[in-house]
């Protein structure tokens, strides 16, 4: 058998070591399922009336999204963001169940999560949980709301910190459900009564 020199398996070990700790950087599934609770209650009223009818697929659409999601860089996850909105939008146009599009949308907050992961001294899982559940703001919508979701999952969101992180994670995900709404033929209108301008908006 042939033997790698000690020298060459350095830089494996290396690498192995750096992909467990990417994989490693997640929020906690609790986390993530009030990261989806809090940008369902910024989403349009209509929109957040339904999603609140159907909690628990909500919370098993965060579970299977955090489960199914493979470890992949920012542009994936934001390419896997735009197309998983258009796909949500297109299922209420398609009159789907309003069961099946909150277990959709708790996929997306979770991509979402996964693009905003935590950052700072916050580490443990407790830690994180603990942080997720001290509160949270609304970063608000941007100036154009209903853009292609290309071009809204591009912005540039606060992530120096867990608690940026946090907010950054549902700021997105309630811009994303906002565009669904309006894009389904509901009513969006919230997104041009809080800018971003005037933000951040407190959730809980």
């Amino acid at each position: 058998m042939r033997v790698r020199p000690l020298a060459l398996l350095f830089p494996l070990l290396l690498a192995a070591a750096d992909a467990r700790a990417v994989a490693a950087v997640r929020w906690p599934v609790p986390a993530v399922g009030l990261m989806a609770a809090d940008a369902a209650a910024a989403a349009p009223p209509d929109f957040k009336r339904m999603l609140a009818k159907n909690p628990a697929r909500l919370m098993e659409g965060v579970k299977a999204g955090l489960a199914a999601s493979p470890n992949r860089d920012a542009a994936a996850r934001r390419a896997a963001l735009a197309s998983g909105t258009r796909r949500i939008a297109q299922a209420i146009r398609d009159h789907r169940p309003f069961a099946d599009v909150a277990y959709e949308a708790g996929g997306l907050v979770a991509e979402a999560s996964l693009l905003y992961p935590p950052a700072g001294t916050a580490s443990s899982e407790a830690e994180l949980l603990a942080l997720a559940r001290s509160g949270s703001s609304f970063l608000g919508y941007s100036p154009r709301p209903f853009d292609a979701p290309e071009t809204l999952v591009g912005a540039r969101l606060p992530a120096a910190s867990a608690r940026e992180a946090y907010d950054s994670g549902l700021t997105l995900s309630a811009r994303l459900l906002a565009w669904i709404w309006n894009t389904a033929g509901g009513d969006a209108s919230v997104a041009t009564r809080r800018p971003e301008s005037k933000g951040p908006y407190p959730v809980r």
